[in-house]
């Protein structure tokens, strides 16, 4: 008995490694499918991790929200919170002045945190930590892009760094020492902004007199925030001064979204390679028949038998799942950072190596593999060794089929191809699977319009704006704006211009104002107690006519165009027109004259519409044409344009180097946007279409090996066809025939079911983008139906020429 068994496995060895054509095949297609599984799920965690922790590093923070302005009661109430797991405080103390910066375009405010808000909640949002939290009064904690906005280049821990600063309105200059620097990434999505931390110790030297705090809050449970938000806002008995926000959306909705891209892919991947696989063992059994009918002949079980397919397809698991897995792994150092770092993950790149991932992967391809073995096994297993040397691939059950003119070629053709169902079946859908992930997968990146984001953003060409507010009038914004003037190439020319202006304070009279102002902008409010005759600043600001008219018009509100345009009468911001129902005019000076001034008041424009925050009293719009009659030093703070194509790259880098040169203002133009769009959706296309043409590959190999090994096993059959008058021409026809059905066949699925597949790919992407539009994809089916339809077709005809070579005879033995 032992020496049969080790008889049998000598057998089966020597058997295996002289098939080496099918081992090729069967380890590629493991290879492959181990290959996949491991990339696409190591993206999608990678991705996953990254976008968390991107959310985490944009916020600033790993709280789930923040309140403005709680009572001492209030923050008793917070700590004895047993559903918290952290919480702190923070507030902004002063800013420093812009004579200390390098940058002048950037605004730099003093801020300070408490220890529990920046070890609890901070802390994990940053990277590059270097130093400590400052404990002294004048030691500071600086990010590197406040450092770079000082001129400091080289931080070094202890040095001195003298700033002027203003608090509570009073500018002073103060030497601080540098306890620590850090890398923070608020400032990228606020390129204008940043701060420096100061200890509690300088905190407390210049209290808040209504002892304003913001407090950060972190759930125990970090699910159904806005729910749980709703409920601390309760317990809390929050005014309608008081607001809690959460610092980011929740992204469980995002990443039940990835998951099921990456489970989709997965699934494909396993069915595609499965099939793959599938197809290799079950022909290579076919082939090698008459061998397991001669291994049964002499004494072999069929028990035996299955377990030498098996342990075939182990051995070829082995190698492929290996050589699979050590790919995956490199692929995933290059093609996650390449997929990442052309994105918005930019700086939070994180290759995922966990083990579960190629456990897996591992797992996934193995049982695949055990399963595509099992009816080549069975097969094996249950054939009779009398009738095994008789076998032949496909059984053919005969069937009378009449005609007058004899047999029609694409007749034959068809019944060839389902002789055996199954096989046709496999070939069919492991084509369309591939084909239908590779259509589907261009059709969501197309969806992903990144340039019509960007053309909704932009209206204009370009766009310059003031990073700064300034109360003291530069000019600096009317040089730039007659510099545009005198351009040629340039139109469409549409600029805001202002002023800041002291606005006549009567307390009784702007109290409603001040009110309906503290409950929109909660986290930039007035207290009235603090609010008088000398700090009573608002804006008085230039727009144009035309744009008030549309905006009057789409709001259905009767409007003098002409009366504005002469400056007759101006407009308030605000989202309540109730509080200037009793104000008909304000009086105010205009502070880079002195001179007293007066407008009408006869309408609003909302809160929403500019935002702008004034120092407690309103922003006045009157027509730019006729600001000239209120002060002669407006200045511009925002200007938008459009530029004739041949003359923008020029235009644009003249205006580049002149923004340079002006310390409060920045340029963003549309075509620079649009290049970065385009960069991010090449990337996208290149990862998405690598991973979908692999599937396509493995869908047409499959293809073009059941064809390859169908017509060897058919070689007999048609040489007898050729004895009997079927000429080599006839004989293409009929598989041309065959291979242009396959493809029809699964061209049909998958204008079909394939087009509901792809719109459903659109829907996950849609959940994730809710920009994406979908749009059929037309041009991609075609030629891929095209290209697909010219292999199906050419793939036969090649192998009949290759195997056409031997005589008549040698293929009728």
């Amino acid at each position: 008995m032992k020496e049969q068994r080790k008889a049998i496995r000598n057998l089966w060895m020597k058997s295996f490694i002289s098939n080496k054509r099918r081992n090729f095949f069967v380890v590629l297609a493991i290879l492959l499918t181990t290959l996949l599984i491991t990339s696409v799920i190591s993206l999608g965690s990678s991705l996953i991790t990254a976008n968390e922790r991107q959310t985490i590093q944009y916020a600033g923070t790993i709280a789930d929200a923040n309140i403005n302005d709680l009572t001492e009661q209030q923050y008793a109430m917070i700590k004895a919170n047993d559903q918290l797991s952290a919480y702190g405080q923070q507030r902004t103390v002063g800013r420093i002045d812009e004579t200390s910066l390098v940058k002048k375009k950037q605004t730099l405010l003093l801020h300070w945190y408490d220890e529990a808000e920046w070890n609890g909640l901070r802390k994990e949002a940053i990277t590059d930590f270097t130093g400590a939290f400052p404990k002294k009064e004048d030691e500071i904690l600086v990010p590197l892009s406040a450092l770079n906005a000082l001129g400091i280049k080289k931080p070094k821990i202890g040095m001195t760094i003298p700033l002027i600063i203003e608090v509570d309105d009073e500018e002073q200059k103060q030497d601080f020492i540098l306890s620590g620097y850090f890398k923070e990434f608020v400032t990228q999505k606020v390129p204008d902004f940043s701060y420096v931390l100061v200890s509690e110790a300088f905190s407390t030297k210049y209290p808040d007199p209504e002892k304003r705090n913001t407090v950060s809050v972190k759930y125990k449970q970090g699910d159904d925030l806005l729910e749980q938000n709703k409920h601390l806002a309760e317990q809390l008995k929050l005014s309608e001064y008081q607001e809690i926000k959460t610092t980011f959306m929740e992204t469980t909705q995002n990443q039940t979204t990835v998951y099921l891209g990456v489970g989709l892919f997965a699934l494909i991947i396993l069915v595609s390679g499965g099939l793959l696989i599938y197809n290799v063992l079950y022909i290579s059994i076919a082939n090698d028949i008459r061998f397991f009918g001669l291994l049964k002949a002499i004494g072999t079980t069929g028990k035996q038998l299955r377990r030498i397919v098996i342990n075939q397809a182990l051995l070829l698991s082995v190698i492929g799942i290996s050589a699979g897995l050590l790919l995956g792994w490199l692929l995933s150092f290059w093609l996650v950072p390449f997929a990442l770092k052309s994105t918005n993950f930019a700086d939070s790149v994180v290759v995922s190596t966990a083990p579960w991932i190629y456990i897996s992967a591992a797992v996934f391809a193995l049982i695949t593999t055990l399963i595509s073995s099992v009816k080549p096994a069975g097969v094996a297993a249950k054939v009779p060794p009398v009738l095994a040397i008789q076998f032949v691939e496909t059984p053919i059950k005969l069937k009378k089929v009449r005609s007058k003119s004899g047999g029609k070629l694409y007749q034959m053709a068809w019944r060839n191809i389902f002789r055996d169902k199954k096989r046709a079946v496999t070939v069919i859908l492991s084509m369309f699977l591939g084909i239908t992930l590779f259509i589907g997968v261009n059709s969501a990146i197309d969806s992903m319009d990144f340039e019509r984001i960007v053309l909704n953003d932009f209206t204009y060409d370009v766009d310059i704006s003031a990073t700064m507010d300034f109360e003291a009038v530069t000019g600096d914004g009317n040089e730039i704006l007659a510099a545009l003037e005198n351009m040629e190439g340039i139109s469409d020319l549409h600029a805001y211009l202002d002023e800041t202006i002291l606005v006549d304070y009567d307390a009784e009279k702007f109290s409603g104002y001040i009110d309906s102002y503290n409950k929109y902008f909660k986290y930039g409010r007035h207290d009235p107690k603090e609010l008088n005759q000398k700090n009573f600043k608002g804006k008085l600001v230039g727009i144009d006519t035309k744009e008030v008219v549309k905006l009057m018009t789409d709001s259905g509100t009767d409007f003098d165009e002409s009366g504005f345009s002469k400056g007759a009468f101006g407009l308030v911001q605000s989202s309540n027109p109730e509080d200037f129902s009793e104000i008909p005019t304000l009086d105010f000076t205009v502070l880079s004259t002195g001179e007293k001034q007066s407008v009408p008041v006869e309408g609003v424009i909302a809160n929403d519409y500019l935002g702008i925050q004034a120092k407690g009293a309103p922003v006045i719009y009157v027509a730019k044409e006729a600001i000239n009659q209120f002060t002669p030093y407006a200045d511009m703070f925002s200007v938008a344009f459009n530029i004739e194509d041949e003359k923008e790259a020029a235009i644009i880098s003249q205006l580049k180097a002149m923004i340079d040169e002006q310390p409060y203002f920045r340029i963003m133009s549309k075509s620079e946007m649009l290049e970065k769009a385009r960069e991010e959706i090449m990337t996208f296309r290149l990862l998405g279409n690598t991973l979908a043409v692999v599937l396509a590959l493995i869908g047409l190999l499959n293809f073009v090996n059941i064809i390859t090994t169908s017509l060897i096993a058919r070689k007999q059959e048609l040489a007898i066809l050729e004895s009997i008058g079927m000429t080599r021409k006839q004989t293409n026809q009929v598989l041309a025939f065959e291979g242009f059905y396959y493809a029809a066949i699964t061209g049909g699925l998958v204008l079909t079911i394939g087009s509901l597949v792809t719109i459903g790919l659109f829907q996950i992407v849609k959940n994730t983008a809710p920009m994406a539009v979908f749009s059929f994809p037309f041009l991609t089916m075609g030629l891929s139906l095209l290209l697909v339809s010219g292999l199906c077709i050419a793939t036969p005809l090649v192998v009949m020429k290759l195997s056409g070579h031997q005589a008549l005879a040698d293929r009728i033995k």
